[in-house]
């Protein structure tokens, strides 16, 4: 009985041993991405939108065979756009071995990582942050200033965290997007422009690119509002911004407070251009509305591709993909970048990135790299993967148009 126990015992550690060796493979056989957004909450669409066509892409290409005979696997974790959730969400994500992060969303929530040295002491890339706040792409060899974390003075003009090389941006920066709409309000004659903007590291940021903008079409602000981010209300911004009659206004907001602000203003003057970084989404804004007409003509910059474009190879394959893979999830502008995104790590995955470390080594050798008419270059000191712009307006059916 004894011999005939120890048999079964045997067979039992063989096949547990046998077991945790092939976990110990496909673990060694994947590569892991760790993501931290707002699946809940105010800003759940911007993460949902986002992650599901990251995840879409990278389940296109392990259907393919993987990157370099490696399957690609997805981590996403809910934040509710908090900044503390997605310290913790870093945190968890990190001590569970991922090869790197991607896409997590919000400016304060990235600076948090950054002032407490999350990525820098773990040393793992974060690429594609959907945040286009210049604080943030400080240029290779740029001192990093110190400050305390998440303590954002409103009286500041500018605030710069130096170069992070641990972060990898996509998407353009505020500064390329304010200068594309300053530009456009100019071109159209528009001397006299206000801002909408938050108290918060986004709209502090956002602020600042606006009146360096504007310097170079030697301009100063016509009237500015500031709103809470944490409550959303802005009626007193509407107040001071209409009080000055600008003939454009330029809203650093969400989706929600960017509607609110538009039904109110639009009361007080209806005239005045509104314009809106890509942090709006023209579908979402037009549906929180719902006023008929009230969004028609809002012009909201953009900083990917037009994802309904069927032009370019990128549009194409955007398309075809989330089809087959997220075909409940509508095209956005959203889902271009998750699409983008999940393909730069791909590729820096096919260029040796088959690690934490190799990660940066793959991702540094993406300079020029074509994604399918839209370019990246990044390279051993430049973190800035694109300064691509363009404006749109919202058409009187409330779609998009160039």
């Amino acid at each position: 009985m004894k011999k005939q126990l120890f048999r079964v015992s045997a067979v039992a550690l063989a096949l547990a041993l046998s077991g945790a060796g092939s976990s110990a493979l496909a673990a060694g056989n994947e590569i892991l991405v760790g993501q931290s957004v707002a699946l809940t909450g105010p800003l759940a669409e911007v993460g949902k939108d986002f992650s599901a066509a990251m995840k879409a892409y990278f389940d296109y290409v392990n259907a393919k065979g993987g990157a370099n005979g490696k399957q690609i696997k997805l981590i996403i974790k809910d934040d509710a756009s908090v900044p503390a959730k997605t310290f913790q969400n870093a945190q968890a994500l990190i001590n569970d071995n991922v090869d790197v992060l991607a896409g997590f969303t919000g400016t304060p929530n990235v600076a948090l990582l950054v002032r407490t040295k999350t990525l820098q002491k773990n040393n793992i890339a974060l690429v594609g942050p959907l945040t286009g706040a210049d604080s943030l792409r400080a240029a290779h060899g740029t001192e990093e200033h110190k400050a305390e974390q998440g303590n954002y003075q409103l009286g500041a003009d500018t605030m710069t965290e130096g170069h992070i090389p641990q972060l990898f941006h996509v998407r353009a920066g505020y500064s390329d997007e304010a200068r594309k709409i300053v530009k456009q309000a100019v071109s159209l004659g528009m001397q006299k422009i206000g801002v909408l903007y938050s108290d918060d590291a986004f709209g502090k940021t956002g602020l600042a690119a606006i009146n360096e903008a504007l310097k170079e079409h030697k301009l100063q602000l016509a009237s500015k509002g500031i709103y809470s981010a944490k409550t959303g209300d802005i009626s007193d911004a509407v107040k001071n911004i209409s009080a000055a009659r600008p003939q454009a206004v330029i809203m650093l907001a969400n989706t929600t407070p960017a509607g609110n602000f538009i039904k109110q203003y639009r009361q007080i003057d209806p005239g005045a251009q509104l314009f809106a970084l890509s942090t709006v989404s023209a579908r979402t804004l037009v549906k929180n509305i719902g006023v008929q007409g009230m969004a028609h003509g809002v012009g909201i910059s953009q900083v990917m591709p037009m994802p309904t474009n069927s032009l370019t190879p990128l549009s194409k394959e955007h398309q075809k993909i989330m089809a087959e893979y997220a075909p409940k999830t509508p095209l956005s502008y959203l889902t271009m970048e998750g699409h983008i995104v999940a393909k730069i790590i791909t590729e820096a995955v096919r260029r040796g990135g088959t690690s934490r470390a190799g990660m940066f080594s793959g991702l540094e050798a993406l300079k020029g790299y074509d994604a399918g008419g839209f370019y990246v270059n990044f390279g051993p000191g430049e973190r800035r993967g694109s300064k691509y712009v363009d404006v749109t307006v919202i058409g009187a059916n409330g779609d998009l148009m160039r």
